[in-house]
């Protein structure tokens, strides 16, 4: 007994649990809550998005009165498919802290493949390495294991961009003017099946940005995503 019982709490740690419903962008979306993966802090905080009068919609990396950082992720009530989608970001991009990761991205349901697979993803992101390029545009194969990706460095002072990502059978490319027209995309062995777009901001590795301060992202689609299937 006691090891079904350790077993169900370690299920429960890995699996995610979707609290409050937002609406943003002509579609529900569910707010993360509880423990778990990927955060550092392996903590998820429901109150950490919002939309404001405007149509944007806030992401903020919060530390709580126990003085622990919650990160915060949106995952689409629906599933998208093949399209264009285009998002107005604003915040620190190029000054993003070396520990925190944003991300927009479409993520497997269980019935289309597992983690790591399948994957189509926009990051801005340091992974660690303090003065390492920002953006990541990543794809996670349908078939085979592992991810291909592009990256690039933006000047520090980048606080505002556009970064879209077009899905068609069989290829992704990616486009935001932070590129100055270099192409960015991939052709083969990408996701076929509709999936849930996800949106998240996250510490990677580190229970803490590097610079011990609050982080806050703001996000409008371009498009309604309502239209989208």
């Amino acid at each position: 007994m006691k090891k079904i019982l350790c077993a169900l709490a370690l299920y429960l740690w890995l699996v995610p649990a979707w609290a409050a419903d937002l609406q943003w962008a002509g579609t529900a979306w569910s707010i993360r809550s509880g423990a778990g993966k990927p955060c550092a802090t392996h903590y998820a905080n429901p109150k950490g998005a919002w939309v404001d009068a405007q149509g944007w919609l806030h992401l903020k990396l919060v530390r709580g009165a126990d003085g622990q950082f919650a990160c915060v992720e949106l995952e689409s009530r629906q599933r998208f498919g093949y399209g264009h989608y285009a998002f107005e970001v604003r915040g620190p991009i190029g000054a993003i802290d070396p520990n925190v990761v944003l991300g927009i991205f479409m993520y497997p349901t269980p019935d289309v493949g597992k983690d790591r697979t399948n994957e189509i993803d926009i990051e801005i992101a340091r992974w660690g390495k303090p003065g390492a390029p920002q953006i990541y545009y990543t794809v996670w194969g349908r078939e085979h294991p592992g991810a291909r990706y592009v990256k690039f460095a933006v000047p520090e002072n980048i606080d505002h961009s556009i970064f879209a990502f077009d899905w068609q059978p069989n290829a992704v490319t990616w486009q935001s003017p932070l590129q100055q027209g270099s192409a960015a995309g991939f052709e083969g062995d990408i996701a076929d099946q509709p999936q849930k777009l996800h949106f998240n901001l996250w510490l990677f590795k580190q229970p803490n940005p590097a610079n011990g301060r609050e982080v806050e992202f703001t996000i409008k689609s371009l498009e309604p995503l309502s239209w989208m299937r």
